[in-house]
């Protein structure tokens, strides 16, 4: 009788290998799915293949999905200029969409009776795993050994140790998950709410105090919403970026340039999709930057009922797709309403990138309405050719007109 098969999201950190191990030993025939969404650099795929064959992974998979996260999630998200709690950019989070889906195609693919993955029950990624398992391929049975067997990670070592296969102390301690939007980081500091998370846990962003001293300028260009160039102050391209180059290679570019000048770093804590509190560290240089020039080009260009309406709609679409609510038709409109709100969101940004700041320093598009101002003769503490003194005071006088009312009832 031949075994059983079931596919395994695999990334070779703790959880996962110990869940490799697990399926195995149970009789599983396990096969092995890494889905690159951009935590692989160079020579991390061969690495993680080797730790799954190692481990005894019958077949394994490298499932490139960068360009579809970047057009299906992280575009909307600079759109939206989403922050969870109005400073996480969602790392990680927002990737398991895609990740999910690509194990499930894996499981169809190959006949597989299984799904698992190496999440906890602890925290929301089991929750985005399997509701996507269960609205594409309810047919699948979802296997979860470390949310079902609550392991702490002390004995997930031990229990590959006595196999023989070695854990590095790194992520024993640390829980690290690596994507194009950022890096979360979770271990002992991260559990209370009082403990900052020591210099050599982070992975890739420099400290403040080991930043270049002087930053560096760039130019960020968009059109209708999208980035679609970045330039040093004297046009060239920053390094990784050009013609040729993927549509996820400006944020891969800022993910590498912004952390050298210590942007990125955070502690997030909030609520949870059960309703407690969580607390994560995470590293998140390219979106922190692309958002904030972002932001800066819709203040030239959105009216203020747009910018208002668009700050509810977008933090409303980035919950949702952070809570897994990933198929809801609700979605579509979300996106409807941000696409048509990046009409005129074309233009460049100038910023500075310097001592862990991201320092917009000027904007610039053919849709600027305070260029259409001027143009009229509107210039913000200067004067006006629109309106006379005798109009201005009225005005005045009239807009003070409901307050002075209301004070008066006192």
């Amino acid at each position: 009788m031949s075994k059983r098969k079931i596919v395994l999201a695999f990334s070779g950190g703790l959880d996962t290998s110990y869940a490799l191990v697990s399926l195995r030993e149970q009789g599983w025939e396990v096969l092995t799915a890494n889905i690159d969404t951009g935590g692989l650099h160079s020579g991390e795929a061969d690495a993680v293949r080797k730790r799954a064959e190692e481990l005894g992974s019958a077949r394994h998979f490298v499932i490139d999905a960068r360009e579809e996260l970047y057009s299906r999630v992280i575009t909307y998200a600079i759109k939206a200029n989403y922050l969870r709690n109005g400073g996480y950019p969602s790392c990680v989070g927002a990737e398991r969409l895609v990740q999910a889906e690509k194990v499930v195609q894996a499981a169809l693919d190959n006949g597989a009776d299984a799904v698992a993955h190496g999440s906890t029950g602890a925290g929301a990624d089991h929750v985005r795993y399997d509701s996507v398992i269960r609205a594409l391929a309810p047919q699948l049975e979802i296997i979860t050994p470390i949310r079902d067997e609550r392991l702490t990670r002390e004995y997930e070592r031990d229990y590959l140790l006595e196999r023989g296969f070695q854990t590095p102390d790194k992520i024993t301690t640390y829980s690290i998950n690596e994507g194009l939007i950022g890096t979360t980081i979770g271990g002992k500091e991260t559990y209370g709410s009082w403990d900052y998370l020591p210099e050599d846990a982070w992975t890739y962003t420099r400290s403040i105090a080991d930043a270049p001293d002087d930053g560096v300028e760039l130019i960020l260009g968009f059109d209708k919403g999208e980035v679609v160039s970045a330039s040093t102050v004297d046009g060239q391209p920053i390094e990784g970026t050009g013609a040729d180059a993927p549509n996820y290679a400006i944020l891969r570019a800022l993910n590498v340039l912004a952390a050298e000048h210590g942007v990125g770093r955070g502690i997030h804590m909030g609520s949870t999709m059960v309703g407690n509190l969580a607390r994560v560290g995470f590293e998140a240089p390219g979106m922190l930057t692309l958002i904030a020039a972002h932001r800066e080009l819709e203040r030239l260009v959105l009216s203020n009922r747009q910018q208002a309406t668009k700050a509810q709609l977008g933090t409303a679409y980035g919950d949702l797709l952070h809570e897994a609510v990933y198929y809801d038709p609700i979605l579509d409109d979300y996106r409807a309403f941000l696409d048509s709100s990046q009409r005129r969101v074309t233009g460049d940004v100038r910023i500075k990138l310097i001592k862990g700041n991201v320092i917009p320093l000027g904007s610039r598009s053919p849709y600027s309405l305070l260029d259409a101002a001027t143009r009229q003769g509107v210039v913000y503490g200067y004067g006006s050719s629109l309106w006379t003194g005798d109009q201005a005071r009225a005005f005045a006088h009239m807009y003070a007109i409901p307050g002075a009312i209301a004070k008066n009832v006192e």
